[in-house]
């Protein structure tokens, strides 16, 4: 099947992730039937859809007209086996736990038809494990959307271990044919290159909270307001090329053995976590928040965010 004869897309999974990926393909002109075991959670996520494609036309990325175009063409149902017997590419965006993931892929190979491409979301568990419960392993590929998925331009497509080159290669095009940038990840490796180079961050950030050498306020500054900016303009690789690669030597051989180096979760998670203290969804984390700062800073997230990648967020069209 090549990219240019999909026309109807599944999504199973209606959270953040599983909405936003229905919100792009559906943006797009594509049929999409969307699933979630619960109504409530259908009727959010077209909530959530209808008002973010209402802050593109705010934006002027897409005229009025094509919001309700959008809506329209979005089909929804608790019932998977209902809706997904005609689609011919269907995303999985369930929770990241691998029993869930192989359940949705035993019951979409059953009931999807043979050529359709079965992509998982999955943010770093493998590929192969998750294809290994069906019996066209060759037709599983990933498909890693980043939050927001119907803002951020790039997903990282993966390769399992027997992916054929055209599942693969015909994903990478579908991604471009949604206005995405696909990043070819030809290796099914633990956390594919976003997540692995995001938590090599992240380890080294929870171990500086976890002694005391900063607040959390003030990390973040660090990041925003120096190299977390310069990321958006430049790659990493680019900037070691224009400091000179000499310099990154250096610092290197002078800094490295005094990083975080632990291969477990830093304590000040753990005891977080045990607390309750999870963010957004208890009210307290490394921050304390209320409904009105959670819809301040995730709207100031999103138009910083459409301003920065307005290029990529065009109208393209099945």
């Amino acid at each position: 099947m090549d990219a240019h004869h999909i026309r109807r897309v599944g999504v199973v999974g209606a959270g953040i992730m599983g909405s936003g990926i229905a919100h792009v393909f559906a943006q797009q002109g594509y049929e999409v039937a969307l699933v979630s075991r619960r109504e409530e959670t259908l009727s959010e996520a077209l909530k959530s859809i209808s008002l973010n494609l209402t802050r593109f036309v705010e934006h002027g990325i897409i005229p009025k007209d094509a919001l309700e175009r959008a809506i329209s063409k979005i089909v929804t149902s608790t019932k998977l086996e209902d809706i997904m017997s005609h689609v011919d590419f269907v995303v999985e965006a369930v929770p990241e736990d691998l029993g869930v993931k192989q359940s949705v892929f035993r019951t979409l190979e059953s009931v999807c038809p043979k050529n359709t491409i079965l992509a998982t979301n999955t943010s770093g568990l493998s590929i192969t494990e998750i294809a290994s419960v069906t019996k066209r392993p060759e037709r599983v590929v990933g498909t890693h959307f980043w939050n927001p998925p119907y803002i951020m331009p790039l997903v990282e497509v993966t390769k399992g271990d027997l992916t054929s080159e055209e599942t693969f290669q015909t994903t990478c095009e579908l991604m471009e044919r949604i206005g995405k940038v696909p990043a070819k990840i030809l290796k099914d490796i633990p956390g594919f290159i976003g997540n692995r180079i995001q938590h090599a961050m992240y380890r080294e950030i929870f171990s500086l909270l976890d002694k005391k050498v900063a607040t959390a306020e003030d990390i973040d500054k660090v990041v925003m307001l120096t190299f977390g900016g310069r990321l958006s303009i430049l790659g990493p690789l680019m900037i070691a090329d224009l400091n000179g690669v000499r310099l990154f030597l250096e610092v290197q051989s002078r800094l490295l053995k005094y990083l975080d180096q632990s291969t477990e979760p830093a304590g000040i998670l753990r005891e977080m976590v045990k607390k309750g203290n999870i963010g957004i969804k208890t009210g307290t984390g490394f921050y304390t928040w209320t409904e009105e700062k959670i819809h301040e800073i995730t709207t100031k997230r999103d138009d910083e965010l459409i301003r920065l990648y307005r290029p990529y967020l065009h109208q393209t069209g099945p």
